[in-house]
């Protein structure tokens, strides 16, 4: 053994003399086969009772759900680390220094940019840096001028009296964004189209608070850390402000899934109650209007009813019409709707959000709870059965329930935006046959985002084609 060592000392030991894998387990396999014959047991959960078996399996190496835990938890440090800067910002906002700064950020990345395209330029050669001049040079102890030293020259000028001035303005100029901002957070126009007098390098910063802020809340909702994110999504809808109709992000929703998912109803209505009721989100009016149902038919909590039920499933009519259909038929629409996944984040009360509302676990919820499809079914078959022109008891009328009309006018609103396309196009002086090369990306998104629309409303068109031919409607 001695002769096959190195040099260095490294171990030159023949395989056999080696602890591989294998050998591993036949001293484990050894070992249990002892205790077995000791103990005069021969279960399969033997190996289980072996001294140390445990400790031995919680120092060997990290298994995937370990090794994932450890990046979900890098990746939450991360994200608090970035909004607490940002926070530290926001909370004494100076427009002056603000400016200076991205300004001076620009100027570097323009001469990397530049740096980099010198580089990546053919016969390009690096030049030595020479001998840095007598300006640069920082000065210290005796070697310094005598203006910076002693206060008895002219020119001397006190870094501290000078620092003290300088905090002094900028303590003037400061402002609390989290405050001044509140309510229109990130906004650039209000709900009624007036324009907010913010900077717009303010308004920049404060979107991306808010987006980095619903990074680290759906990260806390990925490791299961249900306070931290609820505490994050509720200073996002106070910062967005509850009466406004159009948020920037979908702190809402998420947190009113969340809400469900933690079988929290007071926490859920308290939440919808908060937010106008015009307000068209899919997550919060037909959450509102399941969770109704069950307080009324199911818990037959005081104070719900049945006229409190359809009151809210009518108020989320209103907001969707086709996520009504597609609960109530559910098993017909699973057949024909394809690509259901690719949908994500949709805007209010259009029929993608409705699919992506169907397709998730609240569909799950509704199919869960007993009675829930057929009430909302039934509730909309009664009122396409209604032929008064008065709305009756529910509150609704049939033309209420006209889906053709609307998908109509979805189409039209594509045609529109084609034209409009095309027209660009023309104005640049550029072929239709082959507009991709000098189309920008935003274009190219918007036509595909057009494209799925279309593709999503005849799979609608066939869905409710198949239910008129079958007389799911005059049941």
């Amino acid at each position: 053994y001695f002769e096959n060592m190195g040099k260095k000392g490294k171990s030159k030991a023949p395989s056999g003399d080696k602890w591989d894998h294998d050998r591993h387990t036949q001293r484990l396999s050894k070992k249990i086969d002892k205790q077995k014959e000791r103990d005069g047991t021969d279960t399969a959960d033997t190996h289980k009772g072996v001294k140390g078996y445990h400790r031995s399996m919680l120092l060997s190496h990290d298994n995937f759900e370990k090794r994932q835990e450890g990046r979900l938890r890098l990746h939450i440090s991360k994200a608090k680390r970035e909004v607490d800067a940002l926070r530290k910002r926001l909370e004494a906002w100076d427009d002056v220094s603000e400016r200076e700064n991205y300004k001076m950020q620009r100027e570097e990345e323009e001469k990397k940019r530049k740096r980099e395209e010198e580089e990546c330029a053919p016969g390009f050669k690096r030049k030595r840096k020479g001998r840095l001049g007598p300006e640069t040079w920082k000065l210290r102890g005796a070697a310094r001028p005598a203006w910076e030293v002693y206060d008895f020259d002219t020119r001397y000028a006190d870094p501290h009296v000078k620092a003290h001035q300088e905090a002094l303005e900028r303590a003037k100029r400061s402002v609390n964004a989290f405050h001044v901002c509140k309510g229109m957070f990130g906004k650039e126009i209000d709900d009624e189209g007036n324009k907010i007098s913010h900077s717009p390098l303010m308004i920049e910063i404060c979107r991306k608070f808010l987006s980095l802020s619903m990074q680290l809340a759906l990260l806390s909702l990925e490791a299961k850390k249900f306070k931290s994110a609820r505490e994050i999504l509720l200073e996002i809808i106070q910062l967005e402000g509850t009466t406004t109709l159009h948020p920037i992000t979908n702190a809402r929703c998420r947190l009113m899934r969340m809400y469900l998912d933690a079988n929290r109803p007071e926490s859920a209505r308290r939440l919808w109650e908060k937010l106008p009721t015009n307000y068209s989100s899919v997550w919060v009016r037909y959450s509102a209007a399941l969770l109704e149902f069950v307080s009324w038919k199911i818990l037959k909590e005081e104070g719900s009813s049945q006229e409190s039920a359809e009151a809210l499933l009518v108020t989320a009519i209103r907001a969707n019409l086709y996520c009504a259909y597609y609960i109530s038929f559910h098993e017909t629409f699973q057949q024909v709707m394809e690509y259901t996944d690719e949908v994500e984040d949709a805007a209010d009360g259009t029929l993608e959000q409705a699919i992506e509302y169907c397709n998730s676990e609240e569909m799950g919820n509704w199919i869960g709870t007993e009675g829930a499809v057929s009430w909302i079914k039934n509730f909309v078959v009664r009122v396409l059965k209604d032929s008064s022109k008065d709305c009756g008891v529910s509150g609704l009328k049939k033309e209420d329930l006209e889906w053709e009309e609307k998908l109509a006018t979805l189409e039209r609103e594509y045609d529109e935006e084609s034209g409009k396309t095309v027209q660009k196009i023309e104005d640049r002086q550029i072929s239709v046959v082959e507009p991709r090369e000098y189309e920008s990306d935003e274009d190219v998104a918007s036509q595909h985002s057009e494209v799925d629309l279309l593709m999503y409303i005849g799979m609608f068109r066939t869905g409710m084609d198949m239910l008129s031919d079958a007389g799911e409607f005059a049941r």
